[in-house]
């Protein structure tokens, strides 16, 4: 029953954002990476950009289609004949302008363009690796959000941890007061072991003041980042995460380097840089277009008349000014297509190399982790052991307080170093373009 209170509020979440003051969510890594990619600001206009690019794509697919134009003007000959401007459209086709003086000329025209240089053909595909860029940045923008939603996430879940070792730590502080006090009152202590302890009891309520305003202020950065209401009680689960050991290996690292969004917007870069060089090249050819014309001219005064004809027609277009600089524009276009080359070789190279170094982060923090968990073990068995020599009179006070303090120290670097490999893993994943373990598919 609880686990569906927990799923319905989950759900109220996503739907019904600003009306669940009141709700409960069970806050998990995969969760929580879910609702920050639903409801994160930044990413929501990184969508908005994906879909401007994708209609302009759609836009220059519209170029094939057939160029329909209307027109329609009045006019008077004899302002005309009077006039410095001509209008060649009406002289051809006003046989009788010399016997009326008014007349009004109205015409449709379609035109479907056959040729044009290659710029339509290579206009649209250029649209297209557009509309592939912003899909990349999309991605990029995911990523980053999926990033940031796994740090704040391990942020809080730390500062939740630290705080149960806090506990366990001053619990076991007033449990020695209490004995400390007593010894102290039958004279087996001096005054400084019971100063001794109380210091290290005040030196623990500081630091869990100052671990709850933390841990307030990282649950409040949590809830923003991701659209969750700040009235929201979280949940966070109690059964730790299992840790695994990498199974990727440096070998298999250039593979995953084409699956980078970084490297396909490189690539998507030479490719709009080689489509603009054509487009460039076909300004300098003809254009060819064949289409048809209805057109009407009605003359008034002096009695009616009305004159109808069509007309089906081939044009052609031949830029002449524009051939001296032409070769000089193509070498230009050249260059930046060789400048993207050289670009997308030499950033590869520093992306593999990138991800070379995420990897041995991601190795390195689980050998850490593995070394932290002996650390704890190491410090539990001191701990035991002082404990067991003080109540027997053969350590000292001293250092059972420091087997203490070195047990709780050895805790919360545990816990830092599972957060650190968590993160180092989500970073990994994200760069190898891998999925995230136990992650639904992302929200486009």
């Amino acid at each position: 029953m609880k686990t569906l209170k927990h799923l319905a509020a989950a759900a109220l979440l996503l739907l019904l954002p600003g009306l669940c003051a009141a709700a409960e969510l069970s806050l998990t890594s995969e969760n929580y990476r879910d609702l920050a990619l639903r409801n994160n600001s930044g990413l929501r206009q990184a969508r908005l950009e994906a879909q401007a690019a994708d209609q302009a794509a759609k836009a220059a697919f519209t170029h094939y289609f057939p160029q329909l134009s209307a027109s329609a003007l009045a006019a008077n000959t004899n302002i005309l004949a009077n006039s410095a401007l001509s209008i060649p459209t009406l002289s051809a086709m006003a046989p009788i302008a010399d016997e009326k003086r008014d007349y009004a000329f109205s015409a449709v025209t379609v035109q479907q363009p056959l040729f044009a240089g290659g710029r339509i053909y290579n206009g649209n595909r250029l649209a297209q690796a557009g509309r592939e860029a912003a899909a990349q940045q999309l991605r990029l923008k995911q990523n980053e959000v999926t990033s940031g939603a796994e740090k704040k996430y391990r942020t809080l879940l730390v500062l939740a941890e630290k705080k149960k070792t806090l506990d366990a730590y001053a619990d076991l502080l007033n449990a020695l007061s209490a004995q400390v006090g007593q010894a102290f009152a039958g004279g087996l202590v001096t005054k400084t072991d019971v100063l001794r302890v109380n210091l290290k009891k005040a030196e623990v309520a500081l630091n869990r003041s100052m671990l709850a305003k933390s841990a307030e202020r990282a649950e409040k950065d949590l809830k923003l980042y991701s659209g969750i209401p700040l009235e929201t009680r979280l949940i966070l689960p109690e059964v730790p995460e299992e840790l695994a050991e990498p199974s990727e290996k440096k070998e298999d690292l250039p593979a995953s380097l084409a699956q980078r969004p970084e490297y396909k917007l490189l690539e998507t870069g030479l490719r709009a840089a080689r489509l603009e060089t054509e487009i460039k090249r076909g300004e300098f050819l003809p254009v060819i277009g064949v289409g048809a014309s209805l057109y009407r001219v009605d003359y008034f005064n002096h009695g009616d008349a009305r004159f109808q004809n069509s007309a089906a027609f081939a044009a052609i277009n031949l830029p002449l000014n524009g051939w001296w600089e032409a070769s000089h524009s193509i070498k230009e276009m050249r260059l930046k297509e060789a400048a993207a080359a050289d670009r997308l070789k030499e950033t590869g190279d520093l992306l593999l190399l990138n991800l070379e170094d995420k990897l041995k982060d991601y190795q390195d923090a689980w050998q850490l982790a593995e070394l932290k968990e002996l650390s704890v073990e190491e410090a539990k068995a001191n701990r035991a052991e002082k404990e067991d020599g003080y109540r027997n009179g053969t350590e000292k006070l001293s250092d059972l307080l420091e087997a203490l303090a070195l047990e709780q120290q050895s805790a919360d670097e545990l816990v830092s170093a599972k957060a650190g490999y968590f993160e180092t893993r989500t970073e990994f994943l994200l760069a190898a373009g891998r999925p995230l373990a136990n992650t639904t598919s992302r929200p486009d």
